[in-house]
């Protein structure tokens, strides 16, 4: 080093290079082995409930976390560690009906473009001059004052859990469904199409990345899984030969949706470790016995310049609620042969939403 070196010039250089080492995306834990497990209520978890699962070949349970759920989870974890399986936590995220309840301006915008949506709610209001049209309860991080909240909400939920745990999944961490406004609920794209936004909107498209990374800060050494859902596919849209017609007469996908998708999709895959598909089949009105596949494979070429997601980083959590014994071992073998990380959604995620008017200046 030149010894005459000014002091304040050492200090820039250091400044400098500290800002570039936090600049770098904090990186997951990786699961030490593919998660394969079944997602819960914690009501459902017994010592019979575990034993059973482990010998289908589950190795994790995976429990919706909520502020009711917390001061359970000292049982939890004790009988799922005397099982010797891994406990996880879900953490319900945008879709949050207290808060879109405390803060209506903060609930996703049906997109003001396209009316679509309104075939599945004939009986909707329609908003008047100075008035929009809202997905309640979706409450999108991709706003500022959302994405603080959440992130608290999410920290507060994680802080000091007892016991033995692995990680977090963050389901739903894009915005709300039909966002553009087409009717299908896996467009979830844009915030505000076309309408007046109601609250300020956080800066780029890497909001999902972003916390992602706040979490994995706030708890280290533990995996952060986000749960991410795929945009439209070309069945879908206006035209297609046996086309679904989910989009309605809505056919921007590949202008729109689809590179909108990527750039949200690729700082998130930038981040490393597992990333959770939601594979809602009878959800989003599909038949599971051929689309849990191509979803995934869908997941894994992705169109418009998304980063393809790697075999080995994918969990799968596929729609498995409400069916019988036959056709859960069925569905089982269909997830199983298609991704090395699985996860069979035994209760209920809700993907419903309703509109409501509000306001076009908030509250």
């Amino acid at each position: 080093m030149n010894h005459k070196q000014k002091p304040w010039r050492i200090v820039v250089i250091l400044g400098s290079l500290w800002a570039a080492v936090l600049s770098i995306p904090t990186r997951g834990a990786e699961p030490a082995t593919p998660v394969r497990g079944v997602l819960v209520r914690a009501q459902r978890v017994t010592p019979e409930f575990l034993k059973e699962w482990k010998a289908k070949g589950a190795r994790s349970v995976v429990v919706v976390l909520d502020e009711s759920v917390k001061k359970e989870w000292p049982s939890l974890a004790r009988m799922v560690a005397a099982r010797g399986m891994d406990l996880w936590a879900w953490v319900e995220v945008a879709r949050n009906p207290a808060m879109a309840d405390a803060h209506p301006e903060w609930v996703a915008s049906l997109g003001g473009h396209h009316d679509d949506w309104r075939k599945r709610f004939p009986d909707a209001p329609r908003g008047r001059s100075g008035e929009g049209i809202k997905a309640w309860p979706w409450v999108p991080i991709g706003y500022t004052a959302a994405y603080h909240a959440h992130r608290a909400r999410i920290e507060s939920l994680l802080a000091n859990l007892p016991g033995s745990w692995s990680g977090v999944f963050l389901n739903d961490l894009q915005t709300g469904p039909s966002s553009c406004g087409c009717g299908n609920d896996q467009c979830r794209w844009a915030l505000d199409y076309g309408t007046p936004a109601t609250t300020a909107k956080s800066p780029g498209d890497d909001a999902a990345a972003r916390l992602v990374g706040d979490i994995r800060k706030a708890n280290p050494g533990k995996a952060v899984v986000p749960v991410w859902v795929e945009e439209c596919e070309p069945i879908d849209l206006p035209g297609a030969p046996g086309g679904t017609g989910l989009c309605g007469g809505v056919g921007c996908a590949r202008g729109d949706c689809w590179p909108r998708n990527a750039r949200a999709w690729n700082p998130l895959h930038a981040g490393g470790g597992p990333i959770a598909l939601g594979v809602w089949s009878e959800t989003f009105k599909r038949d599971p016995d051929r689309w849990i596949d191509s979803n995934i494979k869908l997941f894994q070429n992705q169109p418009a310049g998304a980063a393809a997601l790697e075999p080995d980083r994918t969990i799968a959590v596929v729609e498995a609620w409400g069916l019988g014994d036959r056709a859960l071992a069925a569905r089982l073998a269909t997830v199983a042969r298609s991704a090395p990380g699985w996860l069979l959604a035994l209760d209920p995620i809700d993907q419903s939403w309703k509109p409501i008017v509000m306001p076009e200046k908030g509250k």
